[in-house]
């Protein structure tokens, strides 16, 4: 495995752990919205709870995104890596 390909191997698993981070804190943020929303429900809903419960939906939503770009890119990253490790000539030849 060329040095290229173990690196961007490396980085697609240290992007990995930062994906878990936010998806972490995105379910914790869609939990509280979730509380939220069934909490609002119960007592009726009234203005000052509904813009409460935009925001807290836009804070959710935010890193449910970033989440979702942070695995693509390390997707990427690891089919490059198996790409440079493929296109690697044999110490044979």
């Amino acid at each position: 495995m060329t040095a290229d390909a173990e690196q961007l191997r490396q980085d697609g698993h240290q992007i990995e752990k930062w994906a878990a981070g936010w998806m972490v804190l995105s379910l914790a943020l869609w939990a509280w919205f979730g509380y939220r929303f069934l909490l609002d429900g119960d007592r009726g809903l009234s203005a000052e709870s509904g813009r409460a419960l935009v925001g807290i939906l836009a804070l959710a939503v935010i890193p449910t995104i970033i989440t979702a770009a942070t695995l693509g890119y390390a997707r990427v990253l690891f089919r490059l890596a198996s790409r440079a490790t493929a296109q690697t000539p044999s110490k044979g030849s």
